[in-house]
């Protein structure tokens, strides 16, 4: 049991997600009940399992198993499927008591009681510090010249003997360990502390239900001992070290933690903004809000500002106390009317993007502007064609799109675009040498010298047109994280924020390969809308529909297989072959038509007129829509 359970970090890398030793390598949380946005799952070599700081469960190797093999239902089929999955022999006697095959709990706790090992001592150092306080008295010279009243001295245990001050750190009414710093000019050596690691200073803040408040996360003893004589509450890591020390307390006393605005406020250089980095990351995995204290120009630490101006740290302290308060003061409505007000902020949602469609464009208020926008339809309908010819138009007139085609590659969408194209040009000559995209893609080297000037023309016309089309192609390697990934370089690189078209939505790399079709679609549609907002851009999308809604017209229920688009979509559309739904409709006559006709149908519109119908003609042998 022991040699299987230690396979987990083997076990996590054959599901393609690898964990490092202990506590080093954060990854995303296991459970399906937690959506981790920040990865706050780690893995214990001690214990051999994965534990969350953020939902605080924890997962060994036969969890995971039972995660991912919903067929090993009890401990004695995990064992024997971990057995298999790392060419073990599975012992052939193993559970074979009924009981035990039911329910694993009498040889799991067999192999608790096996594993068991006592808790080490923690180290009590009170009656020394008693004894010393006793004949030494408390505080002295030293501690008055660093600015701590007697009374702080004697809350803490303060003390002075054989030339050091020494400095006790209490937990639960015991002195688990203490730091003896030299005061005498030459006293070797300079630090004389208690054996094993140092403990957290003021711990006890994390105990019970806590006391509410600010609370401030020092570097050293005397930073949080300048904080208390302000009047606030502080606790010392006694070192940068000790980050996951006091990250490990907060993780077992989540009530207390919860009850204090943090305030990392390590010392003005690398270690101390380190520190301070590493507690707002590993706070925010556990849910606990942790801003940082800004100390002014020329402080090292705490203690030297309390020494040399009390008032200026007291008004650091009051100043990054009130910062979460100022901070959530900015998310009232009375301050957004400022940025609703500016002009430069958030230009998506103030200017359209015209389609190309005089009339669609007229639909939607001008054109495109911030938001969600799905295209819904059947099979083989033209869905990706007239997205394509909106991206060309749209390109064309100066505004970058970032295309993402999961289905068609790049060679095909060029030469749909292209072939639309020669039937534009060759339309207004009536010449009839237009050619499908199939004809652009074979490229007859024998074709007439008016066809090859008409395919030499177009060509031209789209590549000057398709500079800032920019065609992304993949299948099964792309979803949602990578649109926000290429969104962001594409505004890095381009300074521009395109419009990002998704062709199509269903087949998006699923975000969770355990989680099913629908709550894969559901997350991939709330995640388009977030890179929409987080950008500011359109984002339109093409959604399929259902076997069942091939004769029938187009409805909100034809999105319902996908849930999250018609309630997460700012503007849904659906694309039917004209008449759908009607008495003696015939869809594959309808279908067979060219040019065909065809119905863009709004059913939503979040901030317009919420239904509309647009008759369009489409014709499938050359790409081409018109209104």
């Amino acid at each position: 049991m022991q040699q299987l359970r230690a396979l987990l970090p083997g076990y996590m890398s054959l599901r393609g997600t690898p964990v490092g030793s202990t506590g080093q390598r954060k990854i995303h949380c296991v459970n399906p009940q937690h959506t981790d946005k920040n990865p706050s799952m780690s893995y214990y070599a001690k214990k051999q399992n994965l534990h969350c700081f953020s939902c605080g469960k924890s997962y060994d190797l036969f969890d995971m198993i039972r995660m991912d093999y919903p067929e090993c239902d009890n401990f004695i089929k995990q064992v024997q499927k971990a057995c298999e999955l790392f060419g073990m022999e599975f012992p052939a006697d193993f559970g074979r008591d009924e009981a035990h095959y039911k329910t694993g709990s009498a040889i799991k706790q067999a192999i608790a009681q096996a594993e068991r090992i006592a808790p080490p001592q923690t180290p009590d150092y009170t009656a020394q510090i008693t004894h010393a306080l006793q004949t030494q008295g408390v505080g002295g010279a030293y501690f008055a010249a660093r600015g701590l009243s007697p009374q702080t001295c004697e809350k803490y245990h303060l003390y002075e003997q054989d030339g050091r001050a020494w400095l006790p750190v209490f937990a639960d009414g015991r002195c688990v360990s203490y730091c003896g710093r030299a005061i005498e000019q030459g006293l070797e050596p300079r630090y004389k502390n208690s054996s094993g690691p140092m403990g957290i200073f003021n711990a006890d803040y994390l105990r019970g239900e806590g006391d509410g408040g600010e609370l401030f996360l020092t570097e050293a003893v005397f930073d949080a001992l300048s904080v208390e004589e302000c009047g606030c509450k502080a606790i010392a890591l006694c070192g940068v070290g000790n980050v996951r020390k006091l990250l490990n307390l907060c993780a077992e006393h989540p009530a207390a933690a919860n009850s204090y605005t943090m305030i990392a406020a390590g010392d003005s250089d690398e270690a101390g903004r380190r520190m301070n980095q590493e507690l707002i990351e590993g706070l925010a995995a556990q849910g606990i809000a942790c801003t940082a204290l800004q100390l002014p120009e020329g402080y090292k630490d705490l203690n030297q500002l309390f020494i040399q101006d009390r008032e200026q740290l007291k008004g650091c302290l009051a100043a990054a106390a009130s910062a979460d308060a100022r901070a959530y003061a900015q998310t009232s409505a009375a301050h957004a009317v400022e940025l609703l007000m500016d002009l430069s902020a958030r230009r998506g949602s103030r200017v359209a993007v015209p389609t190309g469609f005089a009339k669609l464009d007229q639909m939607l208020d001008g054109g495109l502007y911030t938001g969600l926008y799905m295209l819904g339809a059947i099979s083989s309908l033209g869905k990706t064609s007239l997205l394509l010819q909106i991206a060309d138009f749209i390109a064309a007139h100066g505004t970058d799109v970032l295309y993402f085609s999961l289905e068609m590659g790049r060679e095909e969408l060029i030469a749909k675009s292209i072939s639309r194209i020669t039937r534009q040009q060759d339309t207004s000559t009536g010449r009839k040498l237009a050619f499908t995209a199939r004809q652009v893609l074979r490229l007859d080297v024998n074709m007439s010298s008016e066809r090859s000037l008409l395919l030499n023309q177009a060509c031209a016309q789209y590549k000057k047109a398709a500079a800032a089309l920019f065609l992304r192609e993949g299948m099964a390697d792309i979803g949602a994280r990578e649109i926000r990934d290429a969104v962001r370089q594409h505004i890095r690189l381009r300074g521009a924020r395109p419009v990002v078209m998704v062709d199509y939505l269903q087949i998006l790399r699923p975000d969770d390969p355990r989680a099913s079709d629908k709550q894969n679609t559901d997350r991939a549609v709330v995640e388009l809308k977030r890179i929409s907002r987080d950008f500011d851009l359109p984002v339109l999308a093409i959604s399929s529909f259902n076997r069942e809604n091939y004769r029938s017209a187009v409805s909100m229920e034809a999105f319902k297989e996908s849930g999250a688009v018609e309630y997460s979509s700012d503007v849904l559309f659906g694309l039917q072959l004209a008449g759908a739904g009607g008495a003696n409709f015939d869809a594959n006559d309808a279908k067979q038509r060219s040019p065909r006709e065809l119905e863009l149908v709004m059913l939503k519109n979040r901030n317009g007129i919420p239904y509309a119908r647009l008759p369009l003609s489409y014709d499938a042998k050359y790409n081409y829509f018109t209104e």
